[in-house]
Order: structure tokens, then sequence, then C-alpha cells
């Protein structure tokens, strides 16, 4: 049996971009309905991220789960249950696939002007007239790009208006980082159509780096970190209905493996990246560094049960680094790329949703060694056939 759990973790300070999204806003409200139809069959479902609230409430809970972030195996680990982002989810979330190809890397040789107004259905020389520096990189001003998208939407030239909508949301909300600027790494990546894995990869990094920092700035898209944490968690009960009057941190607590919505079945027909070239796990590769991502630990995502602890060898920590300061290991992230290793279901064998001991005790071990960001809660929900004790 697993020892009692350690309690009394430092808890770290963490803060999150918040990007100024009222001209973005504006700009898309001039989408139509028949134009917004459109707009998800060629960019996916990115325009949903204006929806998604990203108020102190959601900010909260986005930190609360970082308190429970785990270095060594590079994910969330809870009291008897592990939660692990995945590029699958991300893909479903944003209706956007995963290509089978090498994802973004920043010394991948930058788009030209040329490309560029392909991409926007504009003319080489209107893309050289607004290419301007900020923040020492070469992009486009917010401002030039409302006023040029709500032109195409008066002159109906929709093709232009969805191209400069999309990479306004690439800009502003999946990879920010200058106030009212899309710089060249977003225009880069949305002629790529392939975000997925820089998304995912600036979490793990940027999460990785601000615990080894003891907190600070996270860089990546918090509201679709907050999305995929959101989906994972209880939708009725006791955890839904203490939401005005517990603490995320005591609701969480109160949580225990068997109330996490694990299985998501849109996930059902989706081919899993379960490896990349020489590396047993996922080398993602972020804007500003890269850092390994174990999906085994994520087989009850795909509703597979572990009957027993991961290999070794499956959840080594093998890379991690930043961009400005080792080529070389990016260099080998991007290699591995490469060589992707699909896996269909029958790679996880029989579809099982038990819960086996021996995974739950190591489970619990791996947590007690890490210890409890918080103190420890009654469960929010009794087992089956379980009554409340009333007094």
């Amino acid at each position: 049996m697993a020892p009692p759990m350690k309690t009394g973790r430092r808890n770290l300070s963490y803060t999150f971009l918040e990007p100024n999204l009222d001209s973005l806003g504006c700009l898309a409200k001039k989408i139509t309905p028949d134009e917004s139809t459109e707009f998800r069959k060629r960019y996916g479902y990115i325009l949903s991220l204006l929806k998604m609230p990203f108020t102190k409430y959601e900010q909260e809970g986005v930190h609360t789960l970082l308190q429970f972030y785990n270095p060594s195996l590079r994910c969330f680990t809870f009291t008897d249950y592990l939660l692990v982002p995945t590029l699958e989810e991300y893909s479903l979330f944003l209706g956007v696939p995963i290509k089978n190809e090498v994802p973004y890397y920043n010394t991948m040789k930058a788009p030209d002007s040329i490309e560029i107004a392909k991409a926007l259905y504009l003319s080489k020389s209107v893309v050289e007239a607004n290419l301007t520096k900020k923040g020492g990189g070469l992009g486009f001003r917010m401002e030039f790009l409302v006023k040029r998208g709500c032109d195409a939407a008066e002159a109906k030239e929709w093709d232009t208006f969805r191209a400069i909508l999309a990479l306004s949301i690439y800009g502003i909300m999946m990879f920010s980082d200058v106030p009212d600027f899309v710089d060249m790494n977003a225009i880069h990546l949305f002629i790529l159509q392939n975000p997925v894995p820089t998304l995912l990869g600036d979490v793990y990094h940027s999460i990785h780096h601000r615990n080894s920092q003891k907190g600070g700035l996270v860089r990546c898209c918090a509201p679709l970190l907050y999305r995929w944490f959101r989906s994972h968690l209880p939708e009725r009960g006791a955890f839904v209905d203490n939401r005005h009057t517990s603490k995320w941190a005591e609701r969480i607590m109160g949580l225990r493996a068997k109330d996490i919505v694990c299985y998501n079945r849109s996930l059902e027909d989706m081919e899993v990246i379960m490896s990349c070239g020489k590396f047993k796990n996922v080398p993602l590769i972020g804007l500003r560094g890269g850092i390994n991502y174990n999906p085994v630990l994520a087989r009850r995502t795909y509703e597979y049960a572990f009957i027993s602890p991961p290999e070794q060898t499956e959840i080594a920590e093998n890379i991690f680094y930043h961009s400005a300061t080792n080529i070389g290991q990016m260099a080998e992230a991007v290699q591995a790329w490469k060589s992707i290793c699909w896996r269909d279901k029958k790679h996880f064998g029989q579809r099982d949703c038990a819960t086996y001991e021996d995974y739950t005790e190591w489970v619990k071990t791996v947590a007690n060694t890490q210890g409890m960001p918080f103190p420890p809660k009654d469960p929010l929900y009794l087992p089956a056939g379980v009554q409340p004790d009333i007094g």
C-alpha cells in the first residue's frame, strides 16, 4: 500500500498573458453565418477561442492546476490519478488536424512577401507596405489587419476576410507575444496550418520552465489549457454545486480517480502519436523551446486501462531546452519528427475502463513522492451505494 499522502508543498505564483481582444472582437463581428460555416471548413474551430471566457474564475482554475505539475513525468499528478494534455485532444478542440510532417520550429526559413500575400489573398505590394517591426521582429499591426479585414467584409472579399480573421486569432490568441501585433512566428504558423504541436509545445515548455523558476509568466494559450482541464472534471454534482462556496483547491482535492472524466468518445477514431524518431515519447517543439511529453500516460484518455505502471523508457526525461541557447537539441527534435509513430487503437489492446491496483498504487506513490500542494479533503463523491454520514 502507498504511504499516507505528504502535503505542504510550496505553492508557486503564476501569471498569464491577457491579450487585448477589443479589435479582434470587432473584426469577428463582421462574419456572417454562412461565412462562419466556411471559416470552420478552412480553419477549424479557432473562432471559438474568442468565446472561451478567461475571467478571474478560469484563471484561478489554471493557477490551481499548475500547482500539481510533476516535472519528472511532464504531467499533472493528483491524489490517485494523472492528467496529461495530449496532441489529439487539442486537435479535437480546435478542429484542426495534426499533419504528418515536421511542425514549426523557429529556425525554419521565414515565408517571403509572396507566400504571405498568397495566404492572405492580398497583393505583394500591400503586404510589403504593411510589414513592420515591433518587439524586435517583423509582423502586422492589428490596426492594419482590422482595417483591411473590415474593408474586405464590406466588399464581400470573403477569402481575404476569413484569412485575415484567422491570422489575427493565431497572432493574438494562440501565439500571442507582442501586444496588438501579429508577429512572423504566428504568420508562419498560419501558413503551415499545423498549429497543434506548437500549441502543446508552448504549454509544456512554459509550465516546465516556470516551475523550475518558481513561478512567473506562463506563455501559452491559457484559455485553451483551461478548456482541456475542465473537460476532465465532473459536469454535475458537488464539484459544480460548490463552485461559489469553495475554492478550486478544495474542490480538486475532493476528487478521486473515479470522478474524473477520462474518455472522450470523439477521440475514438483518431490515430495517436505515441513517439517520434529515436525517442520513446514525443519531443514537442514550442516557440521558445522544446520538451518531451509522455502520451503513454494518457491511455485512459483513449479508454484503455493501465494494468501495471508504464515502462521507464516510455516516460524518460530526455529533452528540455530553450531555442535561443540550444539549437542542437532542437535539431534532434526536428529530425525525430521526420519519423512520426502513429498508432491506432489496436496498439492499446482490448478496450478496458477498469482501474487496476498496481497502477493506482504507483500513481499514489508518485504523488506522495512529490507531495500535494494542498491539504487532503474528504471525497466530494462517495462510492456507489455508500450513504453520507449525516450525524
